[in-house]
């Protein structure tokens, strides 16, 4: 089976010239293709040519550009793409040239290489449902690819728009997410290969751990100031402390801004993907995916229940940040495997629970940074009173917070039970 790989171009230096420009990059010629009209329904479309780059015939894939425009809910968007075509086997060859392109001055999000899929998409509609019978490995790939092309988007997305505290936030979450994802799937698959590919989303995610963090302990101080905040005292001078700490980190982060960087990985992540089912041995994976989800997730819901003898004490805000980030991973799973079947008040449940959770993971690191403020700024009285003002808003929200969560906690471990 053919499979595709599709980069493209958000930022392009010589739009008149990009077929010829990508064919010179790689050594190959251009034939011209045809112009197109393709009507895809629900008020989107595509205006384009295909165009075919021709070299060797020893080359184990093929490349072909697209250019053009797409219409979608009444919006234009530009249309350059690069696609490869190949079969397993190929996949370090189409590396090799995906690395050249990447090393230009224009930049590539990956994106769907289907365009109906991918109009569909930037229209807001869901990707199609795995069905339960497909094997698991092809069933983790289509779990995936979506959340890739939505990861590598929103990359592009930040890259123009550093001050947006929201961008920050989905990208986080989108990373996660799919990290997640990668857990749960992770049964089975090359040991080295797959810890490789958990840090590197990993550190993707913590490359935007301390802006989400400032974003946060920002908010916090807009909401004791609203009407409704009582917290007494202005916290502008603690604001402007958290946005100029937020301003640094943003300079790091453009510092080693690299699109390209992201989307190589993204693109070497989609091509390891393609090629495992080929590292297995014939008849090793034919495990459905429904039949590979039932059994995860009971193992998953024991581990779920035994954190219960694992981390007893809710006062200690580490144990309860371990916790935390499993609610969230299972959570996660919950959302984006549709084969996971779980009741509808249990999901309920869990997303309050880590709700709750995440509020107080919040107050816990928004004190950390003011405390850290005040050790470095001591002798700024209005700052310092602030500070204090910040920290005891905060405890009080915590303490009402954490005389909750034991109680939602117990609740929601008695349903996984019942529903196991």
């Amino acid at each position: 089976m053919a499979l595709k790989l599709c980069l493209h171009g958000v930022q392009i230096a010589h739009p008149e010239t990009f077929s010829a420009d990508v064919a010179k990059q790689l050594k190959l010629t251009v034939k011209q293709g045809k112009l197109q009209v393709k009507e895809y329904g629900e008020n989107r479309s595509a205006r384009f040519r295909r165009n075919k780059l021709r070299g060797s015939a020893l080359l184990p894939f093929k490349v072909r550009t697209v250019e053009g425009i797409v219409l979608v809910d009444s919006h234009l968007y530009d249309l350059r793409d690069v696609i490869f075509v190949f079969r397993p086997g190929s996949e370090k060859q189409v590396m090799a040239a995906v690395h050249k392109l990447l090393g230009r001055k224009d930049r590539f999000v990956v994106v769907e290489p289907d365009m109906r899929l991918r109009l569909n998409a930037m229209a807001g509609k869901p990707y199609p449902r795995v069905s339960p019978d497909t094997d698991r490995l092809r069933a983790m790939r289509q779990y995936f690819d979506w959340q890739v092309y939505a990861i590598s988007w929103y990359w592009h997305l930040l890259y123009g728009d550093t001050a947006n505290a929201r961008l920050v936030r989905q990208l986080r979450v989108r990373i996660r997410r799919l990290r997640s994802c990668f857990v749960f799937f992770r049964d089975g698959l090359p040991e080295e290969e797959a810890t490789s590919w958990q840090q590197f989303f990993r550190e993707e995610a913590d490359a935007l751990s301390n802006l989400r963090e400032l974003d946060a302990a920002a908010l916090t101080c807009r909401r004791m100031e609203s009407p409704d905040g009582q917290a007494g005292a202005s916290t502008q001078a603690l604001l402007d402390v958290f946005l100029q700490l937020r301003e640094d980190e943003v300079k790091k982060l453009t510092a080693r801004a690299d699109l390209n960087r992201h989307t190589e990985r993204l693109a070497e992540f989609l091509l390891w993907l393609y090629l495992l089912p080929t590292r297995f041995p014939k008849g090793a994976i034919r495990e459905t995916a429904r039949r590979y989800a039932e059994r995860r997730i009971v193992g998953w819901c024991d581990k779920m229940v035994s954190l219960n003898q694992k981390y007893p004490d809710f006062s200690d805000m580490d144990d309860l940040h371990k916790i935390r980030i499993r609610v969230k991973r299972f959570r996660y799973v919950t959302q984006t495997i549709d084969l996971v079947k779980l009741p509808v008040d249990v999901l309920r449940q869990l997303k309050q629970l880590q709700d709750v959770l995440g509020l107080l993971h919040d107050d816990y690191v928004n004190s950390i940074w003011a405390r850290g403020i005040a050790r470095q700024r001591p002798h700024e009285a209005e700052l310092q009173q602030q500070i204090q003002a910040f920290i005891s808003w905060q405890s009080a929200r915590s303490e009402s917070l954490l005389a909750l969560v034991a109680e939602m906690w117990e609740h929601f471990l008695q349903m996984l039970e019942e529903n196991r």
